[in-house]
């Protein structure tokens, strides 16, 4: 009953919702980039903790050509990682966005965050640490609804936000961190943390395209289903 009332509601709409699928491809290549970033760094991470300590064990090591290689090295995973970054902040908005436009649309009642807000809150101190995936959850539950299908959040949709909080806690805490170079424990200790933060955003966009690839699947559905003439 609630979908046909959700449905008889879109039909004086003149404006079309829009598939998601072509806001998904390209966002997808721009996580990739940014995950093969954040583990390079972490790799990157863990051979400069590698260098440290065996500098403590023999202070005479000679590491010239290895570390200049190593740098270089550092340099172009960072520039991936930036690159990335800046792109799927980008297209991960875009997407968001259109997703929670496409269920305004058809006037899903429980989307009750509007479009503009379920992008801007990512940006809003304090608040960003909530509202953000409380428009993902409204975008989930609606879009499943709304397809037919069970509007229960599945356990990835909440581990991919545990992890984002994480990995930026992490990443906060080795800068932190590693801006002591004395003592060098608090420097060691900085890059382990750093690492695991990489390892940690690395996880995070895998539960994110999962998400976002299992909406784009659900409201594709709403295409060809009971909403095909809403979703032409």
């Amino acid at each position: 009953m609630h979908i046909m009332a959700d449905i008889a509601g879109a039909s004086g709409q003149t404006e079309l919702t829009r598939p998601l699928m072509g806001r998904f491809k390209p966002m997808r290549v721009a996580l990739f980039v940014y995950m093969a970033g954040e583990a390079g760094l972490a790799l990157a991470s863990l051979v400069e903790y590698y260098f440290l300590t065996a500098r403590e064990l023999d202070p005479y090591l000679d590491l010239g050509a290895m570390s200049s290689a190593f740098s270089l090295a550092v340099l172009g995973v960072s520039l991936a990682q930036i690159g990335g970054l800046v792109a799927s902040v980008i297209l991960v908005s875009m997407w968001t966005y259109r997703a929670m436009k496409n269920l305004h649309i058809v006037g899903a009642v429980a989307a009750t965050m509007s479009p503009g807000w379920a992008v801007g809150w990512y940006f809003i101190p304090i608040a960003n640490i909530w509202k953000p995936f409380e428009g993902m959850l409204q975008i989930w539950r609606e879009s499943h609804r709304l397809a037919g299908r069970p509007e229960k959040v599945a356990a990835y949709v909440g581990w991919w936000w545990a992890t984002w909080i994480g990995s930026n806690i992490l990443a906060n805490i080795s800068l932190r961190l590693t801006g002591f170079t004395d003592p060098l424990p608090t420097y060691d200790a900085g890059i382990i943390v750093g690492a695991v933060g990489s390892a940690l955003s690395v996880v995070c966009g895998i539960l994110l395209l999962r998400t976002t690839k299992q909406v784009t699947q659900v409201q594709t559905e709403m295409r060809s289903g009971g909403l095909a003439d809403t979703f032409g």
